[in-house]
């Protein structure tokens, strides 16, 4: 299927690719808030419990580069099965852990797996966008992150909390091999991709990772420092300040998403990237700083409609436009440019956390987070005001020449 000739956005391929992201991501987002409670179970400190959890993003960072030049390069279905499979199998992994060392070893597994799993899922689905609606698309592809932050985590939290770990691994490994058997119905031939004409033992430095994206992932990893934070720290911060069913904070954050993600995609084809960096940031930068004080239940939900407002637009749009830049030939090259900085704000905000919290305690950390998340305003700014003068030299240098 041609991108060229898709008029449709809702086709049954990219129907298909919806549902397969959804499993995929609730199969691995209810391990999430587990993985530091089952790490110290194991005997671990909050530093290496932060560690455990972030291992897996650092890891994510290493592979990413590979990922999307073998998206772009290979066969992309073959590579989204095997991934997957490895991904659901890591699972099992997780629970046969016994010690901090075996855990290590599936945690890294997971992080590879996933990459490339998501890696594909992200570029393959663009091929079954119009390409005048991708950003739209893109934030549709979203609502599986979405649908799996509304349910899994809680749900990750009630299974541990009724029934023990190793039945939420059990779980997340059968989601994710259903997905895997889904993706063997989407229709894919490798002839009809864009870059044949690129041989694939002819390497470059461009065909892992794409200079002109780096403020867009540097973007996108100060915003995703702080989700690495509360994915893996809300649990405990629950704990610490005796706030009961602190996991609503999922379901309230994913509905918040759930409404915005696919008003974002539209804007950001109508109206460009600024209308939605600014106010994002504003309001992520407003929810950390509400986590520094919050003392109940109401105030750690109000941080999921802020934070989420922020996330839902922002995520996709950043992806949408790293892949509008580098265009249809380069879509891996662009989805894993951008998830290296995704990836690296997930893997750094447990690391860091973990350890600054274990030190100065979990407040502190939110005080980081918001210093990142003004920061991410300030380059934003910066690098609007380059491009309004490159583009001003460019205009004026025409109008010389004529």
């Amino acid at each position: 299927m041609e991108q060229s000739k898709i008029e449709n956005l809702w086709n049954f391929s990219f129907i298909l690719m919806l549902i397969i992201n959804a499993l995929v991501f609730i199969g691995f987002t209810m391990m999430t808030p587990i993985l530091p409670k089952y790490t110290i179970s194991l005997g671990a400190t909050m530093s290496i419990a932060g560690l455990v959890a972030g291992i897996f993003a650092i890891t994510s960072i290493i592979i990413r580069p590979f990922a999307g030049f073998s998206t772009d390069r290979f066969n992309k279905k073959h590579l989204l099965v095997v991934s997957t499979i490895f991904l659901a199998v890591s699972a099992l992994g997780l629970k046969i852990s016994y010690n901090i060392y075996t855990l290590f070893f599936f945690r890294i597994v997971q992080g590879i797996s996933f990459s490339v799993s998501v890696t594909v899922i992200n570029a393959l689905s663009t091929t079954y966008m119009p390409k005048e609606r991708i950003g739209e698309g893109i934030g549709f592809m979203g609502l599986g992150y979405i649908l799996a932050t509304a349910i899994s985590p809680n749900l990750g939290l009630e299974i541990s909390s009724q029934f023990g770990f190793k039945y939420v691994f059990y779980l997340s490994c059968i989601i994710v091999m259903i997905a895997a058997a889904l993706m063997t119905m989407i229709p894919y031939n490798p002839v009809n991709r864009e870059n044949l004409n690129v041989s694939k033992l002819h390497i470059k430095i461009s065909d892992f990772f794409a200079k002109e994206l780096i403020v867009f992932a540097v973007l996108a990893c100060l915003f995703t420092f702080m989700n690495g934070v509360i994915g893996s720290f809300l649990a405990l911060l629950g704990d610490e300040r005796h706030i009961s069913n602190i996991g609503y904070y999922f379901t309230v954050n994913a509905i918040v998403i759930l409404i915005i993600r696919p008003l974002s995609g539209k804007l950001l084809d109508n109206k460009g990237l600024s209308i939605i960096a600014f106010p994002a940031f504003i309001m992520a930068m407003m929810a950390s700083l509400l986590l520094v004080i919050s003392s109940s239940l109401w105030m750690i939900l109000a941080v999921a409609v802020l934070y989420g407002i922020g996330q839902s637009s922002l995520s996709p749009a950043l992806q949408a436009t790293c892949v509008k830049k580098l265009g249809p030939s380069k879509v891996g090259i662009a989805t894993s440019t951008y998830f290296i900085g995704y990836d690296a704000g997930q893997g750094l905000g447990p690391i860091i956390g973990g350890t600054i919290a274990g030190k100065f305690g979990l407040t502190s950390v939110f005080y980081i987070c918001a210093a990142l998340l003004f920061s991410g305003i300030v380059i934003y700014y910066l690098h609007t005001l380059n491009a309004k003068k490159a583009k001003s030299k460019i205009v004026s240098e025409n109008l010389n020449n004529n």
